[in-house]
């Protein structure tokens, strides 16, 4: 077990607001570290380590997309008679489990911030890269690479054998965009959503679809990658995210972000 890598659960007692955070494939809650200062005191924090992640390779062969799905519901269902509303952040495959939340729980679920949305992916030459150098545990100075080391939390590995496994986990994580592709439109929780025009991983074909989605207010980041925003960026994003995190406890309702 990687023990940078664990769940963030911070139940504040007589908060009526929680935040879930929901990582994406082979990340952790930790990706979230650049959100947690502004969430106010009185608001409950839960970003689960979703299993097979923080371990070694082998770990993420032995579970399954249902299991992750599985245990974000049954979070969901520990939350709804605690809280009288909920703010989701998310990224990557994260997304993707909020974007289904939101449809299954729309009078709960006051906001959700949702960064990489991949409702259409395409992995570029670099994107393939930093992965495998983020998996032998290689340390190098690009930004976007050290972005992605620090978001990727299963051990160093390079026996590419280990990987086999993997296989199955990423045919779950195509049914499933696929899936969420069909639902999308249902969405009518407000949605903040900033996707990077440097992605290595989600094809620029997601923008339109988020853009007609009526509960999404699209933005695009022009310099940042997949896991990598530089200060401007990550500065418009931490502005969205203070103003839903207002918005919500100001009105106890939804607006739109």
């Amino acid at each position: 077990m990687n023990p940078k890598y664990h769940d963030i659960i911070c139940a504040r007692a007589g908060a009526d607001t929680a935040v879930i955070l929901l990582h994406g494939i082979l990340s952790a809650p930790q990706f979230f570290d650049f959100l947690l200062p502004e969430i106010p005191e009185n608001v409950s924090v839960y970003g689960i380590l979703l299993e097979g992640h923080g371990m070694e390779p082998e770990a993420l062969a032995n579970t399954s997309m249902q299991r992750w799905k599985q245990r974000i519901y049954m979070l969901m269902q520990e939350l709804l008679p605690r809280y009288r509303r909920i703010i989701i952040a998310a990224h990557s495959m994260g997304t993707l489990f909020a974007l289904r939340l939101a449809a299954d729980y729309p009078e709960k679920i006051a906001h959700m911030l949702l960064l990489g949305v991949p409702l259409k992916v395409h992995l570029k030459p670099f994107g393939a890269e930093c992965s495998l150098l983020a998996a032998c545990g290689m340390h190098l100075q690009n930004p976007k690479l050290s972005a992605m080391q620090h978001a990727y939390s299963i051990l160093p590995d390079c026996n590419p054998l280990h990987y086999a496994g993997w296989i199955p986990r990423y045919k779950e994580l195509f049914a499933e965009i696929d899936a969420v592709n069909e639902m999308r439109m249902q969405v009518r929780v407000p949605c903040a959503v900033y996707q990077s025009a440097e992605d290595e991983l989600v094809s620029s074909g997601a923008l339109p679809l988020l853009d007609a989605m009526p509960s999404v207010r699209l933005h695009v980041l022009r310099q940042s990658s997949h896991f990598y925003f530089p200060p401007q960026d990550q500065e418009r994003i931490l502005h969205a995210w203070r103003r839903i995190i207002r918005k919500t406890m100001d009105h106890g309702g939804q607006t739109r972000p």
